[in-house]
């Protein structure tokens, strides 16, 4: 018999089918990592609705936990309905490419000055 390498978290069972709170990735990296499965996925099946800081939060745990060097765990998002779908992407979009630059003021120095 293999060993199983791969674990379904249902989310809407182990948080709500509405979610709106940061507290999300508390929950789900406390369970993921009490399990000793490499892969997990995140069954996002009856969730209706994910807000905001729940899915940036998500996103943040989601790659601590692909980097993390002695736990480190593959999270596979599955069965997101079109809204929650569309919300992962809109994080993950601002994620990698962020609307605000920091602002560079230059200031002239003279040389002379500085001695």
């Amino acid at each position: 018999m293999e060993k199983t390498i791969k674990n379904t978290i249902k989310i809407a069972d182990l948080v709500a089918p509405v979610i709106s709170s940061r507290d999300i990735a508390v929950i789900l990296k406390s369970s993921i990592l009490k399990s000793n499965f490499s892969i997990v996925e995140l069954d996002f099946s009856n969730v209706e609705f994910i807000s905001r800081s729940a899915a940036h939060s998500l996103l943040l745990m989601k790659e601590d936990l692909k980097r993390s060097f002695f736990k480190k765990r593959d999270v596979i998002l599955i069965n997101t309905n079109e809204e929650v779908s569309k919300m992962l992407r809109i994080i993950a979009a601002n994620r990698v490419s962020p609307k605000s630059k920091p602002d560079f003021k230059a200031e002239k120095v003279d040389i002379t000055t500085l001695a």
